[in-house]
Order: C-alpha cells, then sequence, then structure tokens
C-alpha cells in the first residue's frame, strides 16, 4: 500500500480520515491553546487571592509555575503541526516519524516539568508568607497533566493510525 515519489514515501490514507487529521488537529491544538491559558490565568488568579500575588516568590517556585503550561503550548503546537504530514490523502512517512519523534520528546520533557513541579513546592520554600513548606497546586498539576496527555494521544492517533481506524474510516475495503 506504499508508493514512492522520488526520495518521499507516501501511505495512501482515506479520505474521510484525512479530513479528520486536518481540521481535528486545528480544533485540538486550539483548544489545548485556550486551556492552557484559561487554566494559567485561573492558577494565577487563585494564587493571588490566597498569597497576595500571583507567582512564588523564588525563581525556582517561578520556574515550576510557568514551565509545565510552556510544555502543554508546545504540545499544543505539534498537534497544529500534525496536519504538514499530509499531501492530499496520503501520510508523509518521514514527516508523521518526525513528529511522533517530536511528540514524544515533548511529553516526556512535560511529564518531568508536571513532576518537577509538583516537587517543588514540597521540597523548598516557595512562599516567604507561609512558613512551612507549601502543598502543591493540585489542579495545575492534574489539568497540566490532562492536557499534556490528550495532545499526545490525539497527536499520535493523528501520525500513526492503525489498521483498525483506517479501515473504520475507509469506503472501500482496501485496509
Amino acid at each position: 500500500m506504499q508508493g514512492t515519489y522520488g526520495q518521499v514515501e507516501f501511505v495512501p490514507l482515506p479520505p474521510r480520515f484525512a479530513a479528520r487529521v486536518r481540521w481535528g488537529s486545528v480544533v485540538v491544538g486550539s483548544s489545548m491553546i485556550a486551556g492552557t491559558v484559561l487554566l494559567f490565568g485561573l492558577t494565577t488568579f487563585l494564587q493571588g487571592v490566597v498569597h497576595g500575588h500571583a507567582f512564588p516568590d523564588t525563581l525556582l517556585g517561578k520556574a515550576a509555575a510557568v514551565l509545565p503550561p510552556l510544555g502543554v503550548l508546545a504540545m499544543a503546537v505539534l498537534v497544529l503541526t500534525c496536519r504538514r504530514c499530509l499531501r492530499g490523502d496520503y501520510l508523509v512517512v518521514a514527516s508523521a516519524a518526525a513528529t511522533r519523534t517530536a511528540l514524544v520528546f515533548t511529553y516526556v520533557l512535560t511529564l518531568v516539568l508536571i513532576l518537577g513541579s509538583f516537587a517543588v513546592p514540597v521540597v523548598f520554600r516557595v512562599w516567604r508568607d507561609s512558613p512551612e513548606l507549601a502543598a502543591p497546586d493540585l489542579l495545575t498539576t492534574f489539568s497540566t497533566l490532562a492536557l499534556a496527555t490528550i495532545g499526545f494521544l490525539v497527536g499520535m492517533f493523528y501520525v500513526r493510525p492503525s489498521v483498525q481506524t483506517l479501515r473504520k474510516f475507509s469506503d472501500h475495503p482496501i485496509w
């Protein structure tokens, strides 16, 4: 089922699945960006109410607050770029492989950042207004983890579809 044209290898996709990748990547990527911005705004507002200012006092605390949402935004950009793996109704294998590698790397990096942002307030004192160590922000931790996981799974679904998925979207029994 694979064809080559010059140096690029193509895999034919059912037209309905190719259309799903085209508009679905835009919908999911844009939703992830909007959700991350809204979540970050809500978190900074709640921290401002609790502590009197939006960001932790230490540089490490500020990094722990900002870096996980940036990882999710990077994942959203990768989901948006899943469209570039298509040429018409064909999946470009090299582009899809590069996007898969970038998705895995970004997801693992985001998981490390989320784990770090969870551990930083437990191990270090990042807010000067409380004498003891603070509990981590569970809303931000779990919602950031959920957004990153959704982006990873959707991106992998688009650039590495299973045969069962291709059969589901196909009008012809070539799969």
